[in-house]
This record gives C-alpha cells, structure tokens and sequence, in this order.
C-alpha cells in the first residue's frame, strides 16, 4: 500500500515542466495538476491542486499563491487557499489564508497526558480565516496586523464522557469569532516554502471577541515562532524551529494551542494534545541529493500545559523520522515531501506540499 502511495506521489509531482504554464521569466511558475497525499487524520486524499510563484517589481522575495480542493478516504472535505505576497521592492507583506473544511475527526482531550486508545470521533463543519499584513520598516524587519476569524459549528456523539471538557464558554454548541492584534516579524530566510539558509522570528499577540450560543466569547491568544536555517554546505541545511502559544480567558476548543499533525509534532495526531499553553522544539537535517530528490532527518520534542506555573521539562513527548523530497518544479525549489514519523505510541505517515517549517 506504501509504495501504490509513492507511486502516486511521484507521478503527479514530477510532471513534466512542459505540461507547466510558464512565462518568459524562469523565475515565475503556474502549475494546476492533481494530487494525491496520505496524513493519519486523512488517510488516502485526492486533490486538485494550483501552485503559482512569482516576483513582484524589484523584490528579492517570491511570492506565492495555491489552491487546494481536497476529499479524503475519512469522508472528508477541504477547500484551503494559502497565499504569501511581497509587493513592489518587498514594502508590504501579505500572508494568509482561508479555510473550508467538513471534518470527522478524533478527540482526544485536554491536557499533557491523554491517551492515545482514549479517544472519540466527532465531526464538524469550519470556516477559518488568517491574515498578516505588514509593512517593513527596514530591510528585513516588518511590522503589521494579523487577524483571525473562525465560525464552527461542531456535532458531538451522545453519552460520551470524554468530550465533557469542552464547555458551551469553549464552543460545545458552535461558535464564531474574530481576532486581531499586533505582528512583528524579522526574516532573513532565502526561500518562505523551502529555506535554506537565514532566520526568522514572528511575534503576535491576539484578541479575540464572539459569541458562542448566548454565551460571550473573550479570549487572548500569544504566539511566539522563532525559526534558523544553518547552510552546512550548498545542497545541506540544518532548520530548527521553537514554537510557543499562551492563551487567556474563553479560547474556544479548536483555537486552543495543540501538538500533532503534519506541521507540528509528525507522528502524533493532528490535535492529539491540547490545552491552554504549548512548547516545542523542532531540528530537520536536510540534504538535497540530485535533481529533485533529496532527504531529510527529523525529531521534535514538546508538550501542552494547563498552567504558567508547570515546569516545561517535565513530561516531554518525543517524536523522530525522516522522509524524501521531491522538487514540484526544475524552476523552484518548494518540495513535496514524504514523512515518516514515530513515537512512543504512535506512528504517522505524511505526503504534504512544502517544508514542515
């Protein structure tokens, strides 16, 4: 079954460039293919896919804008459309997205010890909305306003005592809010989707007000994300990334800082551990070997927390792996990759489009 999946893989992400609308400028790339990936919270997912990279007039930075329109083998749907723009000479900033899902999922709680044979499926139906916007005040520094909304309307089995936690105040009968707040963001990577080398540090505070039921929403949100990219050699890059989230008041259940998933945490479920506060440390080796295929090395350590006052070292979760990479494009370097990662008690295999981080 692996190896159907690769196979998959392989054949839609190295189409051949001629089959790729391109201008006259090597460095501007329009691809619209399908795609098939594997994620533990999807299982076998088809996708139509829009990937479309470019420079704006005198930047030194490419922009990008994708489409994702996705059905997966858990009944799942998906419409997701990420950009990440840098204006006329990089003066501005646009970095976003908007999400449409109709989701079965499992729960598994909150708190750093849940269980992984503890859980129950509950589906739901979200609409989510991201934006930064900055403005660079010199060369590599920006400052903006990010906003955020989400409306979910979520439907819970009867009788289920695990879902017990989650309180009308957290969005047990639905909600809706939007959120904003100030953004700092300092970044000298090379490449958003695939750096090689630079850093990176995003700071952005939150507020957020909306209803749930006849019950008000208020809450805040922190989120601190430092990133560095050491270039070991041309084709070698050693990433690293620590990523902090704190939330205050009546922060629904799905806004609540999580590990897991495909970006944060491989080889644990998307969701798998969720509470008031998060902390984790992600190193990727990565090595690009020749042409469009290259390799990576990966581990991760983090953990949720109730609690300021709890001490961060205690009760760590560990993840490691490593995975392929493949090139979309002779024009770009932005990989699709294949992930495979495990952990005390659980294992997850991803196919995803671009870096982790």
């Amino acid at each position: 079954m692996l190896k159907c999946y690769i196979a998959i893989i392989l054949f839609f992400a190295l189409v051949p460039e001629a089959e790729s609308r391109q201008s006259k400028q090597d460095s501007t790339i329009f691809k619209a293919l399908p795609l098939a990936y594997f994620t533990p919270e999807t299982r076998i997912a088809v996708e139509a896919f829009a990937f479309y990279s470019f420079y704006a007039k005198e930047s030194k930075r490419k922009s990008n804008l994708r489409m994702f329109v996705t059905y997966t083998q858990n009944k799942q749907y998906l419409l997701i459309l990420p950009w990440q723009v840098y204006t006329s000479g990089d003066q501005y900033f646009l970095n976003g997205s908007i999400d449409y899902r109709k989701f079965p999922e499992y729960y598994y709680g909150l708190g750093n010890n849940t269980k992984e044979t503890s859980r129950a499926l509950y589906a739901f139906k979200a609409l989510t909305f991201k934006s930064k916007s900055y403005k660079r005040l010199k060369k590599d520094t920006y400052i903006g306003l990010a906003l955020q909304g989400q409306w979910l309307k979520p439907k819970f089995p009867e009788m289920e005592l695990l879902f017990e936690d989650v309180l009308e105040e957290n969005g047990r009968e639905g909600y809706g809010y939007m959120g904003f707040g100030p953004a700092v963001m300092w970044d000298k990577r090379d490449h958003i989707l695939s750096p090689s080398s630079g850093s990176f540090i995003e700071f952005s505070p939150l507020i957020g007000v909306g209803k749930s039921n006849h019950s008000a929403i208020n809450f805040g949100l922190l989120s601190l994300d430092m990133r560095h990219y050491l270039a070991l050699a041309d084709n070698i890059t050693w990433a690293n990334q620590f990523l902090t989230q704190l939330s205050f008041g009546e922060v629904p259940f799905r806004t609540l800082p999580t590990l897991g998933g495909p970006f944060l945490h491989r080889g644990y479920y998307q969701g798998r551990f969720r509470d008031n506060h998060s902390a984790i440390l992600q190193s990727e080796y990565r090595h690009h070997v020749i042409g469009r295929f290259g390799f990576v090395v990966f581990g991760s350590a983090g953990r949720v927390y109730k609690s300021l006052q709890e001490k961060l070292y205690k009760n760590i979760h560990l993840a490691a792996g490593g995975g392929l990479r493949l090139r979309i494009s002779k024009k770009d370097r932005t990989n699709v990759r294949l992930d495979y990662s495990f952990t005390s008690d659980s294992r997850g295999f991803y196919i995803y489009f671009a870096e982790a981080f």
